[in-house]
């Protein structure tokens, strides 16, 4: 089903689609097209084609031009740092309002999110390196349960394209008087 959605997105930024076109064209209410559009963002038809999704109101498309996918990325990127930048005050003041155990804060589920990956994914990627890690492992890292080994955070923070210290709260793990 979604390899007919991917179809028939349009080539290049000339011919970008509208939400609104896409309701027409698909027959579909907004909600709906938004739904697609994210499940799109993370198919992988085996093509060379990336689903850009502008926030400068240009529109919908895919392209396979380099140049316009790395600035893609670059605006993913910077969303996501400017959605991690609340979390470490947040996990602060939650970590402060728990019984005064120690916590693992981290951000290991929000960088997943962000760079549209499933947990069997990140993991798929990981065991490549680290085949100690499973589905299971990683959501208990994701959910505070466990601590990733330093080998493993550094091999989540290159698949998530960010720095280790991005992806864990240590001062609240080992916090300093």
């Amino acid at each position: 089903m979604l390899r007919e959605f991917w179809e028939a997105l349009p080539v290049g930024k000339e011919n970008a689609a509208t939400y609104t076109k896409l309701c027409d064209d698909w027959n579909m209410n907004k909600r709906k097209v938004r739904q697609t559009l994210h499940a799109l963002s993370l198919y992988d038809s085996g093509d060379d084609y990336v689903l850009i999704r502008s926030s400068s109101g240009k529109g919908f498309y895919k392209t396979d031009d380099v140049e316009t996918i790395k600035a893609f990325k670059r605006e993913c990127t910077n969303k996501a740092k400017s959605n991690f930048a609340p979390l470490k005050k947040i996990n602060r003041v939650l970590a402060g309002a728990e019984d005064m155990q120690l916590t693992f804060n981290n951000n290991l589920k929000s960088a997943r999110l962000a760079k549209g990956l499933t947990q069997a994914e990140a993991v798929l990627q990981v065991i490549k390196y680290d085949n100690t890690l499973d589905v299971s492992m990683l959501s208990k890292y994701e959910n505070g349960v466990a601590v990733p080994t330093p080998y493993q955070l550094l091999l989540l923070a290159r698949i998530y394209g960010c720095k280790p210290l991005e992806l864990v709260d240590y001062q609240t793990l080992f916090p300093i008087d």
